[in-house]
């Protein structure tokens, strides 16, 4: 690729180098967010009584807008591209405390008769901001990302095949930001093309040329080249080490007498963090019991009627440190599953190495017409509820597994059953059947070591989302 066409590539594709229409349109959504968590506040302590507060009155507290955004920007969430998830609800959460609190008690001191219903609803649109701001920057994310004017370019320097894992993952996930605009290849000789993005040796001409479009943010992949020019010119590096074995975000530094080095926490083998991920698996199921209650009736009926036998199936999985349990669905095969199993690995060979890979298939003929409806929506697993409550199960953690599957863990597995298995987590909120199991490995790993009270909030909001757009269910 020359130099001009390389120019139209660019020009085609980016918008502009900064970051601030991407910052800019997130706060907008951010505040729009702000102003409807007020109001549906509002609306509550009205609903109760109506002579308590006038809910259009909400309105009027716009102008606590530019105070909670400065907030909201002092912290770093703007201009929020590639922001590690658990962090960014954590912040969302502590900084919308402090303010509605810090707005309600400003109110307290006032001699207004009405002031502590306007107290109230303002405390109470806390747990609302808490949830809403995180999921309205994930759906703005995914809307936002397919506009040019989205995210900022980057450069990728790569050796050789180091960064293919990141460039793919940049280029499928345009919702984190960082759009790769060239791949500066220490093994390159010649421009060329990879992945769709031009590709250039590393050279003071290419520098120059890099300089010239004022791109300000590099990703080094572990890039084996001197970096003193890089890091001297980007504004923003980001370094993706070659062996990321240890994929904790909570990694802290530490001093041993002049020698430095790094230390991270296993938070799920703490008591404190147990006692704290059980309370919210507790308040999660009394919170949705009015609804999961009369769907779970409901859909048994409906099994009983259409298919005969038994409305629940019970998978023995392996649980915590591998003890066994049965993993509770609606039924949503035939009775004779295990046996029609048996004959389709026999005589269908392309479905039997399908089977080996992933322990499914992609279009199982032993489900029936309501289970295929019933997978879709991801409803067959609420019986997966009473695994909840009788603390086989959390809400959130890696995806339980049979123990044939355990082979395909290999050393991983006993990390992974450190912990107990979820009803949703890291792998089923990033594509669920469509992904490997290596990739299953990566981001199990990825939870237990990076777990908190935020990270299982996002995930939350996450699961929702995924199961609406039905990805990934089969």
């Amino acid at each position: 690729m020359t130099n001009e066409e390389y120019k139209k590539f660019f020009k085609k594709n980016f918008w502009r180098t900064s970051s601030f229409t991407s910052g800019m349109s997130l706060m907008i959504v951010d505040a729009v967010v702000v102003m409807l968590c007020i109001g549906i506040s509002f609306f509550i302590v009205n609903f109760i009584n109506h002579h308590w507060i006038n809910f259009r009155s909400f309105v009027t507290y716009w102008i606590y807008l530019p105070p909670m955004l400065a907030v909201f920007y002092a912290a770093g969430l703007y201009p929020g591209l590639v922001y590690p998830p658990a962090d960014e609800v954590k912040k969302f959460g502590i900084c919308s405390f402090f303010v509605f609190v810090g707005i309600a008690l400003s109110i307290t001191v006032e001699e207004a008769d009405d002031k502590w219903p306007i107290v109230i609803a303002l405390i109470c649109a806390t747990p609302f901001a808490l949830i809403l701001l995180p999921a309205a920057r994930e759906l703005a994310r995914s809307l936002f990302s397919r506009r040019k004017w989205f995210g900022v370019p980057a450069v990728i320097y790569v050796s050789g095949n180091s960064g293919d894992v990141i460039i793919e993952r940049l280029i499928k996930r345009k919702d984190l930001g960082y759009k790769p605009c060239m791949i500066v290849d220490s093994r390159a000789f010649i421009p060329g093309e990879k992945f769709g993005i031009p590709v250039y040796p590393p050279s003071k001409e290419t520098f120059s040329f890099i300089k010239s479009f004022k791109i300000k943010v590099a990703v080094l992949c572990d890039y084996d080249r001197d970096t003193t020019h890089i890091n001297s010119y980007f504004r923003y590096t980001l370094q993706i080490p070659k062996i990321n074995d240890v994929s904790t975000i909570s990694t802290n530094v530490r001093d041993l007498g002049g020698i430095l080095g790094f230390s991270s926490t296993h938070n799920l083998t703490k008591p404190v963090s147990l006692f704290w991920k059980r309370f919210i698996d507790l308040f999660l199921l009394l919170l949705s019991s009015p609804v999961v209650l009369p769907v779970v009736i409901f859909v048994s009926i409906i099994i009983k009627i259409t298919s005969p036998g038994p409305v629940f199936y019970g998978h023995k999985r392996s649980g915590k440190n591998g003890k066994e349990f049965k993993c509770w669905k609606f039924r949503s095969m035939v009775i004779d599953a295990d046996k029609q199993l048996e004959k389709i690995l026999a005589e269908n060979p392309e479905m039997r190495a399908e089977w080996e890979k992933d322990r499914k298939f992609t279009n199982d003929p032993r489900v029936t017409k309501i289970g295929k409806i019933l997978r879709k929506t991801s409803i067959d697993e609420l019986p997966q509820f009473f695994n909840v409550l009788t603390g086989e199960m959390s809400f959130i953690g890696p995806r339980p597994v049979t123990e044939p599957e355990l082979v395909k863990y290999g050393n991983k597995a006993e990390f992974i059953l450190s912990v107990q298995p979820g009803l949703s987590g890291m792998w089923q909120i990033s594509g669920r059947s469509d992904t490997g199991y290596e990739e299953r490995v990566t981001l199990d790993s990825y939870y237990i070591q990076n777990w908190s009270v935020w990270l299982d909030i996002w995930i939350i909001i996450k699961t929702v989302y995924v199961v609406l757009r039905g990805k990934g269910a089969y």
